[in-house]
């Protein structure tokens, strides 16, 4: 009746529609832009206007051009973190503004 397909679990089905729809990207996205906090603390998120991901580059809108300063020299270090937070390179590049 159903020859030749192949039996999953619903997880696997969902994971595998999120994949090929592209909406999975999108779910890590999510995910490391909530990480943001966690990874840099409460003070410099305080002073975080916005945030969002747009063709593998993270940016970051400040009220204060002193921590965007700062924040230059720690790019490197705080894209791994994001990325790591998530298990995936999703960010190639953070640009503070």
């Amino acid at each position: 009746m159903f020859s030749g397909r192949k039996e999953q679990t619903i997880g696997d089905a969902l994971n595998e529609w999120l994949k090929d729809s592209g909406m999975n990207d999108k779910i890590f996205e999510t995910r490391l832009l909530n990480e943001w906090e966690n990874i840099v603390g409460p003070v410099i998120n305080k002073h975080t206007t916005s945030k969002r991901i747009q063709n593998t580059v993270l940016y970051i809108s400040l009220d204060s051009a002193s921590l965007r300063h700062e924040l230059g020299y720690a790019r490197e270090k705080l894209r791994q973190q994001l990325n790591n937070t998530v298990g995936k390179e999703i960010i190639k590049t953070i640009v503070f503004s």
